[in-house]
């Protein structure tokens, strides 16, 4: 069965990447909120408009590295086969690495166009959070992101359909499936 799970997660696009960006999300968040505790004693809680931009700018290189790696395992590694052969010696290493780079580059940069969107949920939902509630910083922070994730994920999802960063790839020429160049 993990198998099946496996295999289903590395070829249903839609799926990686929206678990890829959820767990990588996640992660960012729990390993961020510690800092930003930190931060928020060192600055003071009523820096919350520094604080909320300081807890941007981390948890999104925790997030960006998280799901390089995630992206990479999901898209781009084969593993043993069960006749024992690497399936991506089908294909040279420089051919699989600009694939990969070009691949996590659009799904990246369409991510990257839904930040205005992402920040003003994260950002202004932490401040108004900190403002309004009796919410520390740090937890603040985690509500606020995981919101902004949620949203902008439904968003994504339908960009992605409607411009083919979710068609599924046929992994054997590394390319989404109907696509001949």
């Amino acid at each position: 069965m993990p198998k099946r799970v496996f295999h289903f997660y590395q070829r249903k696009r839609v799926v990686n990447i929206n678990v890829n960006v959820f767990i990588a999300g996640l992660l960012s968040i729990a390993i961020a909120k510690y800092p930003i505790m930190l931060l928020s004693d060192i600055i003071g809680h009523e820096h919350k408009l520094k604080l909320s931009i300081l807890a941007y700018v981390i948890d999104t290189v925790i997030d960006v590295l998280l799901y390089f790696g995630l992206h990479w395992i999901a898209n781009h590694w084969r593993p043993i086969k069960q006749s024992g052969i690497v399936d991506t010696l089908t294909t040279p290493s420089e051919s699989r690495t600009k694939n990969f780079l070009v691949d996590v580059g659009k799904v990246q940069a369409e991510r990257f166009a839904l930040v205005p969107i992402f920040a003003l949920i994260a950002m202004g939902g932490m401040w108004a959070l900190q403002h309004y509630s009796s919410l520390k910083p740090d937890w603040a922070f985690v509500v606020a992101f995981i919101i902004a994730m949620c949203v902008t994920r439904v968003i994504h999802t339908i960009w992605g359909y409607k411009s083919g960063t979710f068609r599924d790839h046929d992994h054997a020429t590394d390319k989404p499936n109907g696509d001949t160049n």
